[in-house]
């Protein structure tokens, strides 16, 4: 087995993404429940939450489909950290349900680690954080799942610190993955969504620590990017205080 990554040839039947980035516009905003604090900032829904749950179920049988096919029964899910523990809390509840009802011989373990590569709205340089205490990678087989792949450099980096530290084999899982000039060539294992290439936030994907509750996958506009922005007088994390 590849160390650093499983021969994807050596797989089942892929589970096809959901292609969502050529001649797609989005849904409005008004067809959904979104905050009314929310609306002022964004420019419509790209995924709503029901197309999340609906994806992520056949998501998750085909990861378990594939371990299985593979032989591994022992799996650790690493969730990076912020963005992805959302999709990662789902993910792992969905595969559990899958493993219980199947009786399926696969035993997950669950492990987190700190990526940081965004600043506005440039990715700029990865840096890997593992939590404290962490567990030992050294002949562990990895299952990397994060909310989004744009460039592929964090995947790439991460995927290589951790083969670099012994994992057995590693393989990554993403809810979306951009359509972007900038990415590298990398493609997840395992994908959700294909979406265009613009800044969205929602199921726990932020901008400077804003829209994380926000339950659909939306894109904002150019109102958001400056009110939110890393250099604005907003508090980070917090909403502008409305106009009386």
């Amino acid at each position: 087995m590849n160390p650093s990554r499983v021969e994807r040839g050596s797989r089942i039947r892929d589970s096809e993404p959901v292609n969502l980035a050529i001649g797609f516009n989005g849904f409005p905003m008004t067809a959904f429940c979104i905050p009314e604090r929310y609306v002022p900032y964004l420019d419509k829904v790209l995924v709503s939450n029901g197309m999340i749950k609906d994806r992520l179920q056949r998501l998750a049988a085909h990861i378990v489909e594939s371990y299985e096919h593979l032989e591994i029964n022992n799996v650790s899910i690493m969730c990076v950290l912020k963005g992805g523990f959302k999709f990662f809390s789902d993910l792992v509840e969905e595969m559990q349900r899958i493993i219980w009802s199947r009786n399926a011989q696969l035993c997950i373990a669950v492990e987190f680690i700190r990526v940081k590569s965004y600043t506005d709205t440039v990715s700029g340089t990865v840096g890997i954080r593992p939590i404290d205490n962490a567990m030992p990678i050294k002949d562990k087989n990895i299952l990397i799942v994060d909310d989004i792949c744009d460039t592929g450099k964090t995947l790439v980096k991460l995927s290589e610190y951790l083969a670099e530290a012994g994992a057995k084999s590693v393989m990554t899982c993403c809810l979306l993955l951009k359509h972007t000039d900038l990415n590298i060539g990398y493609r997840p294992d395992f994908l959700g969504f294909e979406i265009p290439d613009e800044f969205i936030v929602g199921y726990a994907i932020d901008y400077n620590e804003c829209f994380r509750d926000l339950s659909h996958i939306c894109s904002i506009n150019e109102k958001a990017k400056v009110t939110f922005s890393s250099h604005s007088d907003v508090e980070l994390g917090k909403l502008p205080t409305p106009a009386p």
